[in-house]
């Protein structure tokens, strides 16, 4: 445009005429020889070709704005991909040591009226007259934080033995203990009980039909039953500051005694038998409760990695650029490993932009959170899709099983001045809520939540008074010559018919240049407005003043968005019929 411009510009024709009119005869050395050549109105026609979008924004293999497929149309769209998954979950089990317990004493005194003694061999019949309690105090301290409460525990076979002897009897001499009653822990699953012992969780009485303590073995006999459960509803069992205890009390309650003397000259007197009571208790390692679970998902490959948009097309680059994202989107698919045990977990979502000032956060609409089910098993797939609103078409992959999550002020996550330059993607607080669980395994290692994620925003803009602004310059110089310098332009006007399938408008503005790159003061700028989807609109542009010196133009275009369409590098800008029309004039020295 340049080169046919300044071809114009001069009036070659009126030179030639001055030159022939010169005799070399004459001495002309005092004559000004300079010529100023007026230009009015000179006009210059032009033709450019289509100008697809693809030519402005160039996209590089490493930038995050790619050209992707939707609804079988390219279109540009801030994309990234990638996976994320949480540590194992194991909720760690606890161990509450064997108590200690005191030993007790128990008073067995001859029934009434007194039995006649003889010194055939007999049996004497005894009842119990008192007995001391022994308490019993189990406890474990550090109990797993995820474990709230707990309403039953499952715990490795704890052995529980209650052993009673008598001392100062003859070997000779035999006893045997009918109608035992136990006040004993209550609460407890017991296995194995033999059939002439009988337990009731809910009071936590225990009898035992007989037991023998023959003289053989200094008159001892041992009661002993396994329990491998506990219910915290009947028993005196807490959960407090993580640490578990479980207080209770055993005490021999009722027993009949018969002493069987085989030896004639080893009868006892009237006065009372005493009993020592030993009780012991193993230790209690938990393997399942049932209650109330909350677990924090925790791991490094939690952190999504942020999106990097240093390496954007120039076309976005401008500080004074606006971006706001008609529907950007952000996929998720999950699954839910705790689905096996009825549980389902959640997280939030936070995205911030960051730029040199700070950074900038934005949330889901009104503290909502994504929330995994056990509708669909461990494996899923759990589909969401979090965005100011639903797409009307749903990436491929995401579609079946799909939740949509509010996200409005999604939109803004560009908006500023310039691009920012990056988006964090953060999981707020991923976790497994407070829910009731049942026979949960403790020190068993789940595998962890793990998903993909598409952060996918199309470069649809958003439209009306708080919309999208794009404000996009560069220039061109380096026009400066020997003939272009004698050029004085007092108006320049540049007319055209614009046609466009950009769903943009645009406000373009040229500017002229000097030889050193600044911008020329004293001029005049119009703009011309093209707007989205122009069907053969003219445009004119004017710039006017002394422009003198000429060595480009700085063009600036800003964009508002007439649809909320995506942009396509298909999409095309056509000006035709341009004319530029010249004023002013065109100073030389003939020689």
């Amino acid at each position: 445009m340049k080169q046919t411009l300044l071809k114009t510009c001069v009036p070659l024709s009126a030179m030639v005429l001055l030159a022939g009119c010169v005799d070399d005869n004459y001495d002309l050395s005092d004559i000004d020889k300079t010529t100023q050549v007026n230009v009015k109105d000179l006009v210059v026609p032009v033709n450019l070709d289509a100008i697809e979008l693809s030519n402005i924004i160039e996209i590089d293999d490493d930038s995050q704005i790619k050209i992707v497929n939707l609804d079988g149309k390219e279109v540009y769209a801030v994309s990234q991909t990638g996976e994320f998954n949480s540590d194992p979950i194991d909720v760690a089990s606890f161990t509450a040591a064997q108590p200690s317990i005191e030993k007790a004493y128990a008073t067995f005194i001859i029934d009434l009226p007194a039995q006649a003694k003889t010194r055939a061999a007999q049996t004497l019949s005894y009842h119990l007259q008192s007995s001391d309690p022994q308490n019993v105090e189990i406890s474990a301290s550090g109990v797993d934080e995820s474990i709230k409460e707990i309403t039953a525990l499952e715990f490795n076979p704890m052995k529980i033995e209650m052993s009673l002897s008598a001392a100062g009897l003859a070997q000779t001499t035999d006893i045997k203990l009918k109608s035992i009653e136990i006040q004993f822990l209550k609460g407890l699953t017991m296995v194995n009980l033999p059939s002439s012992y009988h337990y009731n969780p809910s009071s936590g009485i225990l009898t035992v039909d007989n037991l023998d303590c023959p003289g053989n073995s200094n008159h001892k006999g041992t009661i002993t039953v396994t329990a491998t459960a506990l219910d915290f509803t009947k028993a005196d069992a807490t959960l407090r500051n993580q640490e578990f205890s479980f207080d209770s009390e055993v005490k021999l309650r009722d027993a009949h005694m018969d002493l069987v003397v085989n030896d004639q000259n080893q009868l006892p007197g009237n006065d009372p038998i005493e009993f020592e009571i030993n009780t012991t208790v193993s230790e209690l390692h938990a393997t399942y409760f049932s209650g109330v679970l909350e677990y924090r998902l925790e791991g490094d490959q939690l952190n999504i990695d942020p999106v990097s948009l240093s390496d954007i097309p120039d076309f976005l680059a401008n500080d004074e650029t606006n971006l706001r994202l008609a529907n950007p989107q952000i996929y998720l698919n999950l699954n839910n490993p705790m689905a096996i045990y009825g549980l389902n977990f959640q997280t939030g979502l936070e995205l911030a932009s960051v730029r040199p000032e700070g950074r900038k956060p934005f949330e889901l609409d009104n503290g909502e959170l994504i929330r995994v089910t056990d509708a669909y098993g461990v494996d899923g797939p759990y589909n969401f899709v979090v965005s100011p609103s639903l797409p009307s078409e749903i990436l491929p992959g995401y579609a079946k099983n799909i939740q949509h999550v509010q996200f409005s002020s999604l939109s803004d996550i560009l908006a500023g001045s310039g691009l920012p330059q990056s988006i964090e993607i953060n999981l707020l607080d991923p976790e497994l809520p407070r829910q009731t669980v049942n026979r949960f395994q403790l020190d068993n290692s789940i595998p962890g939540v793990k998903g993909t994620y598409d952060f996918f925003a199309p470069l649809a803009l958003k439209t009306g008074e708080n919309g999208s602004v794009i404000v996009y310059s560069d220039s061109d110089d380096g026009w400066s010559d020997e003939d272009l310098d004698k050029l004085t332009i007092n108006t320049l006007q540049i007319t055209a018919d614009a046609y466009s399938t950009l769903p943009i408008g645009a406000e373009l503005t040229l500017y002229p240049l000097d030889k050193n790159g600044n911008v020329m003061t004293g001029v005049k700028v119009d703009h011309a407005n093209i707007k989205a989807n122009a069907n053969g609109e003219q445009i004119v542009l004017t710039l006017s003043g002394e422009i003198k010196g000429l060595d480009g133009v700085k063009y600036e275009a800003v964009v508002r968005p007439g649809s909320e369409e995506a942009l396509s590098p298909s999409q095309t800008l056509t000006l035709k019929n341009i004319k530029a029309k010249v004023s002013g004039f065109y100073l030389t020295d003939f020689e």
